[in-house]
């Protein structure tokens, strides 16, 4: 076996001690010939070097491979987190978008209760910089990355004290101030709600996040966008030509040069991993990332969700208004962290936002214990309770965008579907199998729908077979005379 093979086989192959492998038996015969075609990318014509053993042996070349490998299943396991996560936003959205809206009148009407009682001036310094901040807090947030919304209550607390100086007064009555950490008291309520209603679906940022990271190791993001869209090209547009055989192994491998060829010229794959490597990289890039099924979806997910993302800014008016909060934290040391807004809100940023009425919680609690120092008035506190409530209001725009942009790429399983569309394919040959029937029947489905396809073959000769697909997602199999299996025309029976 010559040294390229091994380097395929020692990534892919049944070498390997893993669970379980990293590509499935189709997806080894694909990777084959896709790895043969980055191959010859990679060399453009110069000579394979497969006599030099020197360049595939040494503890250097072996760590590179394993750590190649070890992110391969790293990004695969990221990808089932991710779909297990976009699942259970969409199973929760309802409940949690119902609390979101109730929560969000209530924290209104708090705010006009706290407004026509006596409290709210003698309260409001103490609370105007720092619940005050709750109207500016996504402001905060959003120029941290996901770890500082750990830290961040410990900075408010900070701010609070530094920002209560010395001098009190009193003039607040016991009742008043009673009334008034009630009120507190029941907001707190609310943020813990929201938190705990939120948790099930904020999987999906935070390893929607985490899986981009991962990708982003091996290939720029942006041009993984642009190979997600030249994959589906090929993919989406092969039944017009009527003639998969030839001709569509001649146009996949021309996307596979054009993607390879990127690969090549616009990344750093070559330069972080090598010649001998890098093949290896483009193959699971290809094969697992672009082409595999659900990770299509996924992957197709992420990118819009990222696109709502850069949306967030404008929507929450991140580049207008400027936080005390955020110009505080950045006094103390933090002025790094304005500089990486843009940077922050590039990346999924939508959970330091969601994570504003967990900040609120450490918010009150600093004003509760601090009552008994109540200050003079100040006027803004029921304002900017009210403020807070619109900002969540507009957060919940962008969910809702999110929810229904996934809903879109949401795979169906089979228990979700209820009517059916059956068809005959006729005299499919006989060295075909279930996966060649079912491939080619998913280039006439969208993908949502690629794990509902049912196939029963009839007791009669000519080797014809039943097959079930969602109604839904039946149209274009529908307007279809004939299929190609294996190279063969098969006519398609209503």
């Amino acid at each position: 076996m010559s040294y390229k093979n091994l380097l395929f086989e020692r990534a892919f192959g049944s070498t390997r001690n893993d669970d379980e492998p990293i590509l499935n038996p189709d997806e080894l015969r694909l990777a084959s010939f896709v790895y043969d075609v980055a191959y010859d990318e990679v060399y453009e014509g110069r000579k394979y070097l497969d006599n030099d053993s020197d360049t595939h042996t040494g503890l250097r070349f072996d760590k590179k491979m394993e750590a190649a490998v070890q992110n391969f299943e790293r990004i695969v396991e990221l990808f089932k987190k991710s779909s297990k996560a976009k699942h259970a936003f969409l199973k929760n959205f309802d409940h949690w978008s119902s609390l979101r809206k109730s929560n969000v009148q209530r924290l209104k009407e708090i705010a006009e209760e706290i407004q026509t009682n006596k409290y709210n001036s003698d309260i409001a310094k103490v609370v105007g910089g720092v619940v005050g901040a709750v109207g500016g807090v996504v402001v905060g947030l959003s120029l941290l990355t996901p770890l500082a919304a750990v830290t961040l209550p410990l900075a408010i607390s900070g701010g609070v004290a530094s920002a209560l100086g010395g001098g009190v007064v009193v003039g607040t009555t016991g009742t008043e101030i009673a009334l008034l950490k009630n009120k507190l008291e029941e907001a707190k309520i609310l943020a813990m709600q929201e938190k705990s209603s939120f948790s099930p679906m904020a999987q999906w940022f935070t390893h929607a996040e985490e899986l981009k990271a991962a990708l982003e190791y091996l290939l720029d993001y942006g041009l993984l966008k642009e190979m997600s869209e030249d994959v589906k090209k090929i993919l989406g547009g092969v039944m017009s030509t009527k003639a998969l055989t030839v001709e569509f192994k001649q146009r996949f491998k021309n996307v596979l040069k054009i993607c390879m060829g990127k690969m090549c010229k616009m990344s750093k794959i070559r330069e972080k991993f090598g010649d001998k490597i890098a093949p290896i990289v483009m193959t699971f890039l290809l094969v697992v990332c672009l082409m595999r099924d659900h990770n299509r979806i996924v992957l197709d997910s992420l990118i819009i969700t990222q696109r709502l993302v850069l949306g967030l800014k404008s929507t929450l008016d991140i580049a207008v208004q400027t936080s005390n909060l955020a110009a505080g934290l950045a006094t103390r040391g933090t002025a790094a962290a304005g500089k990486a807004a843009p940077a922050a809100v590039a990346r999924i940023a939508v959970m330091e936002t969601l994570v504003a009425l967990g900040v609120v919680i450490d918010v009150i609690n600093v004003v509760q214990s601090s009552i008994a120092l109540h200050t003079r008035a100040q006027t803004r506190h029921a304002k900017k309770v009210k403020e807070a409530a619109e900002k969540l209001e507009k957060e919940f725009l962008f969910i809702e965008n999110v929810y229904n942009e996934l809903w879109q790429r949401k795979a169906i399983s089979l228990v979700d579907v209820t009517q059916w569309t059956t068809v005959v394919i006729n005299h499919v040959p006989v060295e075909a199998g279930e996966e060649d029937i079912k491939m080619a029947v998913k280039l006439l489905l969208s993908e949502e729908a690629w794990d509902c396809i049912m196939l029963n073959r009839l007791p009669t000769s000519g080797n014809n077979w039943f097959v079930k697909v969602p109604a839904s997602h039946s149209k274009k199999l529908l307007l279809e005379p004939y299929i190609i299996v294996k190279g063969e025309n098969c006519t398609i029976t209503k």
